[in-house]
């Protein structure tokens, strides 16, 4: 059976990839699965500040 192209579901990075990049991958990887957000929709390396912050929020802990 052929797959399906799921969409956009994975962490992106332009340019090449050294150890830290690999890091930022399997945490943003991890995120995803621990809290069940969607990852940007673009590489993570271009994203600004606000939109940084909105996906690693903990809303859990923001009163704290």
């Amino acid at each position: 059976m052929p797959r399906t192209p799921a969409p956009h579901t994975s962490p992106r990075l332009t340019g090449e990839r050294g150890p830290d990049d690999q890091l930022l991958v399997l945490l943003v990887a991890t995120w995803v699965l621990a809290t069940g957000r969607t990852p940007p929709d673009r590489p993570i390396d271009q994203l600004g500040p606000e939109e940084l912050i909105a996906f690693w929020a903990d809303d859990e802990t923001a009163g704290r």
